[in-house]
């Protein structure tokens, strides 16, 4: 008996046999994590989308529950973030009450009448503006354009200068975009700081008989403004420049140096749009 060849032809088998034996399971350790992350994805877009329909249904704990999941799953998945920092905001605001009608500190005496703890609700508000505004910071630091991110967090701003900071960048990001009915709304709310703080912007200074100037001329600031945003959300944006023109040559006279510069900008984003 040749010895020799039965055992070469034993070592052979043997080699063949652990090629064979590794070679799948190299293959299957390289699918491994693509198969997992496709898993991870559907999952957070699942909860997500959970989310969504219990918002629908006014369900916004149980929503907040399933964009929590979402993040959890996937800490980067900024939609999960701004929708529940939307739900966050609208509690601080009180535009989201419990089934009785109440806010939290508070105790419905009868049809017509609540009783309010004022430290235990503004303490409740305080801490679901917090928590807004946190995410919409981490929504801002995923997608940094996210101009409804900045609109949202500029709502529930508590400083001017940064509510102000907040609108002016959702403003011009929309109009970047060619999204002049989401411009439009933001550019209101900018409008309506201003009159906060200038009671008086939206009376006209100049009187109405003055000889030289045009009907448009003889418009408030804040008037033209309106009638910019108005073209704007019909996506006529030559009138809206035109306004806008108008609105920046009144403020430039009263030396208004920070309006006058604030619709600048605007001109500036539109007139690029226009060419």
């Amino acid at each position: 008996m040749n010895y020799k060849k039965i055992i070469s032809l034993t070592l052979t088998i043997a080699t063949l046999t652990t090629i064979n034996t590794i070679v799948p399971q190299v293959k299957t350790q390289a699918n491994q994590p693509q198969n997992k992350q496709t898993i991870t994805q559907t999952k957070a877009s699942d909860w997500y989308y959970k989310g969504i329909i219990k918002v629908n249904k006014k369900d916004c704990q149980g929503a907040i529950e399933d964009f929590t999941k979402a993040i959890e799953i996937n800490p980067r998945y900024a939609s999960a973030y701004y929708q529940r920092g939307l739900i966050y905001g609208k509690y601080a605001q009180g535009k989201i009450l419990r089934p009785d009608g109440t806010l939290p500190g508070c105790v419905r005496v009868n049809e017509y009448s609540i009783s309010c703890d004022v430290k235990v609700t503004a303490n409740w508000k305080q801490q679901n503006q917090q928590q807004a505004i946190k995410d919409f910071n981490r929504v801002i630091s995923i997608t940094p354009r996210y101009a409804a991110a900045y609109h949202q967090r500029g709502l529930i701003q508590e400083n001017r200068r940064d509510k102000l900071k907040d609108f002016q960048f959702a403003a011009l990001t929309y109009l970047k975009f060619n999204n002049y009915s989401e411009a439009a709304n933001v550019l209101e709310d900018i409008d309506q700081l201003y009159l906060e703080e200038n009671p008086d912007a939206g009376m006209i200074e100049r009187p109405t008989g003055s000889p030289g100037l045009s009907a448009e001329l003889k418009k408030s600031p804040h008037e033209l403004m309106n009638e910019a945003r108005e073209a704007l959300n019909k996506s006529d944006v030559k009138t809206a420049l035109e306004k806008y023109k108008l609105a920046a040559q009144i403020f430039k006279e009263r030396k208004n140096t920070k309006k006058h510069q604030e619709v600048q900008q605007i001109i500036s984003k539109l007139e690029k749009k226009v060419k």
